[in-house]
């Protein structure tokens, strides 16, 4: 008989990795960097006391592997990097619900392998795309991409791979085998306020929506604000207002879809003085892949117009771009199925976020489960889930890993 998840537990891990922070509000974790390593040894730790065995890959992520009876098996994961200032809960709540069910598992033979991954980079922060380790290990990045992709200060991922003592020339040998892998699972905190005002313990993910993330640059001219008059200035905002303004208009004309200007960086950000300069983020989600392709045509065209009236030039520069992923139908029901024995009302959902299961169900049957999020607070000091609801995810999660293991003895 496998005992039930413990809430303490899980929140005791929680509470030790939000330690390691960057930062003295919120958890600032990002890929990397001097907290980013101590959490990567704290789950080094805990992983081998779970009796895994663990190895850190080329991009960060840390992975815990129980072998089972065959060759195939099952992965279960999160990340552990967080937004600044972020919260505790986000990422690392899945990578912890793993520990936690390798736990529980310690001792029962199993015919799949078991591995617990704890991604880097999910967020895209640092690094501007996202995703860094589920892409690497899905075969979508290449050594070349990891030198070409910089931060704001020009240090490239492989450069930070190689100060974190990293092999980065090594992620061509750490591809997945994508035939061994059964299934891939996630946990995670819903991030919006849907369960908690349903009242509803669990959430089970359906599908997650597709994105389009862009830093756009426009350049204009600098000028003086009191005697530069209206028709003569080449300001560099007055499009980039229009961008802000036209995204949230055909956002709300396509249901369901999501537009977000997130940063905005302008110069010389005088009071006195008319911009030329001004750098900002586009984030465009849906699960429909026309309504994001709706939204990202309306947008440009406006940011041209502007740009024309304001004679200022402007760069576009993608920096992800991700179809809408679907979870597995089959693996679906298992957690239903888990769920109703167990007499937890859950409810079907899809994602607004992005998580690492979204590019991995793409090429890996994947499924995924939410938990509510206290006052949908998320990417901030204030988010907080419930231990209990995390040990109930553990606990229907684990039924289905059971259930998953039992197809091989049919």
């Amino acid at each position: 008989m496998i005992e039930k998840a413990e809430a303490g537990r899980i929140e005791a891990h929680l509470r030790q990795l939000a330690r390691f922070s960057d930062g003295e509000t919120g958890v600032t974790r990002l890929p990397f960097s001097p907290a980013a390593r101590k959490a990567v040894a704290y789950l080094t730790k805990k992983m081998q006391d779970a009796g895994l065995k663990v190895h850190v890959d080329a991009t960060g992520a840390v992975h815990g592997l129980r072998p089972g009876k065959n060759f195939r098996r099952i992965i279960l994961g999160s990340h552990y990097d967080s937004v600044p200032q972020g919260g505790a809960f986000d990422g690392i709540a899945g990578v912890v619900c793993g520990l936690e069910i390798a736990r529980l598992l310690q001792d029962k033979e199993l015919n799949y392998g078991l591995e617990i991954i704890a991604f880097n980079d999910e967020e895209g922060v640092r690094f501007g795309a996202g995703f860094l380790s589920s892409k690497a290990l899905l075969g979508d990045l290449t050594v070349e991409d990891l030198q070409n992709c910089r931060d704001k200060e020009g240090i490239s991922v492989y450069e930070a791979a190689k100060a974190a003592e990293l092999t980065p020339d090594n992620l061509p040998a750490e591809r997945w085998e994508l035939p061994k892998i059964r299934a891939f699972l996630e946990i995670h905190i819903e991030q919006g306020g849907v369960l908690e005002y349903q009242q509803v313990p669990l959430g089970i993910v359906t599908g997650i929506v597709g994105m389009r993330r862009y830093t756009i640059e426009i350049t204009g001219r600098a000028d003086h604000a009191g005697t530069t008059p209206m028709d003569m200035r080449h300001d560099a905002l007055w499009p980039a207002a229009a961008i802000i303004k036209e995204a949230r208009r055909v956002a709300l004309a396509c249901p369901g879809a999501v537009a977000t200007v997130g940063s905005l960086l302008m110069s010389p950000n005088a009071v006195n003085t008319v911009a030329d300069k001004v750098e900002l983020s586009l984030d465009l989600r849906s699960m429909e892949v026309r309504e994001v392709a709706h939204m990202e045509q309306q947008i440009f065209q406006a940011l041209a117009e502007a740009a024309e009236v304001a004679a200022v030039t402007y760069d576009i520069k993608p920096s992800l771009a991700s179809q809408p992923g679907f979870m597995d139908k089959e693996l679906i029901s298992y957690l239903q199925t888990s769920a109703k024995k167990k007499e937890i009302k859950t409810m079907n959902m899809h994602s607004g976020a992005g998580h690492d299961a979204l590019p991995i169900s793409a090429k890996v049957p994947t499924a995924m489960l939410f938990v509510p999020s206290k006052g949908g607070r998320s990417h901030c000091p204030e988010e907080w889930s419930n231990g209990e609801h995390l040990a109930i995810a553990v606990d229907v999660m684990l039924d289905t890993i059971l259930k998953i293991n039992q197809e091989e003895s049919l």
